[in-house]
């Protein structure tokens, strides 16, 4: 089947619904792209652009009519399926005229013309048009054989008869047969927004399926009934799955601008878990700000409560963890068996799932929560739960997890508008608590509203649910990325090989309606570097010098201090590699706190923060620090801790593009002596080392 980019209009004729369909049976190398509003000059494109290897670009136009009344070379009277004449441009030199104007386009791209010789600055491929006509047939239309010509028309029988394909090839002027590098060119011609600058060694171009999934469904709308108009609290979800690397972000933004040009009059939401990724999103659409409004989700939260005159600072991790400790010391000598650590935690989750009802609390699974608790102990828990909560009432204040319900609340009671999103879309979703989802869900209009998702669950860090569970549905509307553009093939086949036979993991995965997402690892397509290096180190100072040493290496060769991050396990890591790098003579910034980090200082933080980012060189330390839980654990919950880690090792290693370096203290932790084995064996095969493509072209990038 063709390849189709995009949908046509919702007020699409017949007949350019009838063509679509056609188009759709043609063999897969070819790729088709119903009219899409791109840029200011989109009313010069036809109604279908096709572009083939051996047919190059051909444009077509589709006339509806039933009837041809008269004709002049100029103007053709025609009559309408309902039965009107009305009076249209010849549709031939219409078509021409478009299919010129692409070509006058494609012609200042120096891939796609002769280099030297007659036909310098002649195209390499060819380009032509050709108008449908799904009424009329070829007999009929041989009167107008001195307005159209033969060659350039497609009848209602030529439709039936299926030689559909047979009037495309006739539409060449010469044999061809571009690359698919060629073939690329001409789609970021066609495109200049599916073009990526900061691809390596030249310009990249987002690949057919990255296109297809950014395009895809733009007009689709909710189908609500009047009931469902009053409450409408189960919206319409698209999701793309895809491996670390593959363009998910790249693909949502560009899906964002799509829609802010499709749809000119809404109101766009592109929002995601953390700062750093919003701030990255934000600039990636900041074309578009007076429609898309690109923001992390805590900090919508906060104006929108602001606002409303409802906000309160939320009390942090350690005075939450402080009030349940007081709250421990003076109640009864049976819950001395907790923690406060552990119920802070416990508690932030109830609130994040949903469960703070006590019923749902002692019978439904603790999905994602490592330390099992009897039915008794989960009683107990709730006991403090209770005395937590009243206490926050007393003092008027709330903890983060609060803020969802303080806005879903607001929305409920009409202080925060509902509806005021006409699409919401979702960046990192895997990291999205259920409590979160409840307010996009009230803020999602849904007489347009549709949904849409970049999710990875094996970076699924925080919490583990099903979609299902939170009320999105999103059978048979999922796409997967499996190509990893952002590493070279070495760094995606190691990160790779550090979970893929975790069975926990990927049972855990089962449990959460997932699989491990397979990324495509060919070596001849993608590019090649060196394998991650993993160094031991006798103490954190020799590791802190080898990082410095290593760092100015890169600078000297021509890195610029924001293509380098360094990231830590532990929340008090990034402080000390601050420390230590300015006083080795380096910019740094907290990838946290600090704005500058795109070019002036290398950045630092933790490997959660790092989430959704990218950098040409990576370096994740004291990976002794892994694996190290703050209380022993029964053996079942050790493998979850384990898996967990694993996972987050993972979202380390695949924010880089080019080179990564893991770093430890004295003893390599068990639970990766398989990586060290893996790199030992890959590094030792001589039929496996880097060979770079002489080619700047690169298709598909994240």
């Amino acid at each position: 089947m063709a390849q189709i980019i995009g949908d046509l209009r919702p007020d699409a004729t017949y007949g350019e619904t009838r063509v679509l369909d056609l188009l759709r049976e043609l063999p897969d190398d070819y790729v088709v792209w119903p009219e899409l509003p791109i840029n200011a000059e989109y009313i010069t494109y036809p109604d279908f652009t096709i572009l083939h290897p051996s047919v190059g670009v051909c444009v077509l136009e589709v006339k509806d009519w039933v009837e041809i009344v008269s004709a002049n070379p100029s103007t053709f009277v025609v009559r309408t399926r309902k039965g009107r004449e009305r009076h249209e441009k010849n549709p031939l030199t219409s078509a021409r005229v478009k299919a010129t104007k692409i070509a006058r386009k494609l012609e200042g791209d120096r891939r796609l013309v002769h280099s030297a010789g007659t036909h310098r600055g002649k195209l390499i491929l060819p380009w032509g048009s050709a108008v449908v006509f799904p009424n009329l047939t070829r007999m009929l239309m041989h009167g107008f054989g001195e307005l159209l010509n033969p060659r350039q028309m497609i009848c209602m029988d030529d439709l039936e008869t299926g030689q559909l394909e047979q009037r495309l090839l006739q539409s060449a002027w010469f044999p061809v047969n571009l690359s698919p590098a060629q073939v690329d060119a001409v789609r970021s011609v066609l495109f200049p927004e599916l073009r990526v600058s900061n691809a390596p060694g030249g310009e990249g171009v987002l690949d057919l399926d990255q296109e297809r999934i950014a395009k895809e469904g733009l007009y689709e709308k909710q189908e609500l009934t009047p009931e469902g108009r009053r409450v409408a609290l189960n919206p319409v979800v698209r999701l793309v799955r895809g491996v670390a690397g593959s363009g998910k972000t790249l693909v949502l933004s560009m899906r964002a601008k799509y829609l802010a040009q499709t749809h000119p009059e809404w109101r766009i939401l592109v929002v995601t878990f953390n700062r750093p990724l919003a701030r990255d999103l934000e600039r990636r659409v900041e074309e578009f700000a007076d429609r898309i409004k690109a923001i992390n989700f805590h900090l919508l939260c906060k104006e929108w409560l602001a606002e409303a005159a409802l906000w309160q600072a939320p009390i942090d991790a350690s005075d939450q963890q402080g009030r349940i400790a007081n709250i421990l010391a003076n109640k009864t000598p049976e819950i001395d068996k907790f923690e406060a650590e552990f119920l802070r935690d416990e508690f932030n989750w109830m609130k994040d799932t949903g469960l703070v009802d006590r019923d749902r609390y002692l019978e439904e699974p603790r999905i994602g929560r490592h330390k099992r608790l009897a039915k008794s102990d989960r009683a107990l828990a709730y006991q403090v739960f209770e005395h937590y909560q009243r206490h926050l009432e007393q003092f008027r204040r709330c903890d983060w997890a609060d803020i969802p319900y303080l806005v879903v609340k607001a929305v409920d009671e009409g202080l925060i508008p509902a509806n005021q999103f006409d699409s919401i879309l979702v960046d990192e979703a895997q990291d999205f608590a259920p409590s979160w989802f409840e307010v996009l869900k009230r803020v999602l209009n849904p007489e347009t509203g549709v949904m849409f998702m970049a999710a990875d669950a094996t970076q699924r860090i925080y919490r583990k649910y099903t979609w299902k569970s939170v009320g999105l549905h999103v059978v048979g509307r999922a796409r997967i990325l499996r190509r990893s553009y952002r590493s070279t093939y070495e760094i995606a086949r190691t990160a790779f090989e550090l979970v893929r036979d975790n069975e926990t993991l990927l049972q855990e995965l089962k449990d959460e309606g997932e699989e491990l997402q397979r990324p495509q690892l060919d070596p001849t397509w993608m590019r090649r570097g060196e394998y991650p290096a993993l160094k031991v180190f006798r103490d954190v100072d020799s590791e802190l010098a080898f990082i410095i040493h290593t760092i100015k290496r890169l600078l000297d060769d021509g890195y610029l201090p924001g293509d380098i991050a360094i990231l830590h396990r532990r929340q008090w890591g990034p402080a000390r590699y601050l420390s230590a790098l300015r006083a080795g003579g380096l910019a740094v910034a907290h990838i946290r706190e600090d704005r500058r980090l795109p070019k002036v200082a290398v950045a630092v933080g933790t490997l959660h923060v790092a989430k959704g980012l990218e950098y040409r060189a990576v370096f994740v330390g004291q990976l002794q620090c892994l694996f190290d839980s703050d209380r022993s654990l029964p053996p079942m919950d050790r493998a979850r801790f384990n898996a967990d880690e694993l996972r987050l090792l993972y979202v380390g290693m695949t924010r880089a593009r080019d080179r990564l370096y893991l770093t430890y203290q004295s003893k390599l932790p068990a639970e990766l002596t398989h990586l060290e084995r893996f790199l030992d064996a890959a590094k030792s095969r001589t039929d496996d080392s880097p060979t770079r493509s002489s080619s700047s072209h690169v298709s598909g990038f994240p």
